[in-house]
């Protein structure tokens, strides 16, 4: 079967499947100035976070590219950069880092003397983009023009029996359509690493999924000292709940583990490193390229990404407390015939269906620290 969706094309080829003007801050203290102006402005969506001030070596580097990663992501008609002139994190430097594929600007409230000026320019640049944006039309596209994620979240066992084998089969068919999936690399994945490993050609990608799979090298609230983490083993319990979880991967070749915004380089299946919090995770996933993100749960959760569609899919329950929330539920139906429904499904909103979590304006946007500020 030939699938194809309803997108936007980009001056580069990639194509969105929504037509967002992002309103971004380069640091927390222009937050409320972006906020204001998205406010104002029809069709824009704020990218509001804590970073960006007295920031230093890796953890400013990865809220840099972060905010360069959800500039290019082509759910984006254009992004309005947004600081005050005083930061670590400088527009100047962004905008150098942007790659040249949209309409994208910056500007600064010290260098525009004050808030309120800042707001007035703001406005007349989203309202102008907000036009062109509301002229430029859908149009069809095929299959291996997106770029699937997939997040796991609050799954149990009995979840991943109703679900992993759906989930695993329609990632079968997006890779055989020439789509990019990307699979969260959650804690409770690691422990299958081993397994993962035999489905990569690359000998540095083997050896990194092998070492995680032989323990949690991941630090818990629980135990964080100022010594270096013990090194801890997994228990038989959490080895086959991995398994279970990696069917959701599907049987195609592993192409690579991706770092914080990192882009795939080739069409195939990859695994990208997130976070425990569930939206620094969507976050990462929409600067590292995805189009919309599958988040397979026992039951949904209560938020999304303020850049991608968040398509929820749940095990049909008998007590379906947060059907509000949920998209899509798996049955006691054939693998293959659930498989086409979820692909089915997930066309529709590449084409502008909402999904839930967008019906209740549920999408956020944080960036992960991975030291301290000075």
């Amino acid at each position: 079967m030939e699938y194809s969706f309803e997108g936007f094309i980009r001056e580069d080829g990639t194509v969105g499947i929504r037509n967002h003007i992002g309103i971004i801050c380069s640091v927390v203290c222009s937050s409320v100035v972006a906020k204001e102006i998205s406010d104002k402005v029809p069709g824009t969506v704020p990218f509001v976070h804590g970073n960006g001030c007295a920031q230093l070596g890796d953890d400013f580097k990865l809220t840099k590219n972060m905010l360069v990663g959800i500039s290019s992501n082509p759910n984006l008609h254009s992004a309005l950069l947004v600081g005050l002139g005083c930061e670590t994190n400088q527009i100047s430097g962004l905008l150098e880092s942007i790659p040249d594929t949209k309409p994208v600007k910056g500007i600064g409230i010290q260098q525009m003397a004050g808030g309120e000026n800042t707001i007035k320019k703001g406005v007349e640049i989203a309202e102008q983009w907000a036009r062109e944006a509301a002229g430029q039309e859908r149009q069809r596209m095929p299959l291996s023009s997106l770029t699937v994620g997939i997040l796991t979240a609050d799954l149990d066992e009995d979840s991943l029996f109703k679900m992993a084998p759906v989930i695993g089969e329609a990632v079968d068919r997006l890779v055989h359509n020439e789509a990019n999936v990307i699979v969260g690399l959650s804690k409770t994945l690691e422990p299958a690493g081993g397994l993962l490993s035999e489905r990569s050609a690359r000998e540095e990608v083997k050896n990194r999924l092998r070492v995680m799979g032989e323990g949690l090298q991941r630090k818990r609230w629980k135990e964080i000292s100022t010594e270096a983490p013990a090194y801890q083993g997994f228990s038989e319990k959490e080895r086959s709940q991995a398994v279970l979880e990696a069917e959701i991967t599907g049987t195609s070749p592993i192409k690579s583990l991706l770092g914080y915004s990192e882009i795939p380089a080739e069409r195939g299946v990859y695994l990208i490193t997130v976070p425990g919090n569930i939206v620094e995770a969507l976050s990462n996933m929409a600067s590292s390229g995805c189009n919309i993100v599958m988040i397979v749960s026992s039951r949904g959760v209560l938020t999304g990404s303020a850049a991608l569609p968040c398509m929820t899919i749940t095990p049909k329950n008998q007590d379906d407390y947060f059907d509000e929330l949920v998209d899509f539920r798996v049955g006691e139906g054939e693998v293959s015939d659930q498989a086409e429904a979820v692909i089915a499904d997930l066309l529709e909103i590449c084409s502008g269906k909402q999904t839930s979590l967008e019906k209740l304006e549920l999408g956020e946007f944080s960036i992960p620290h991975i030291g301290t500020t000075f």
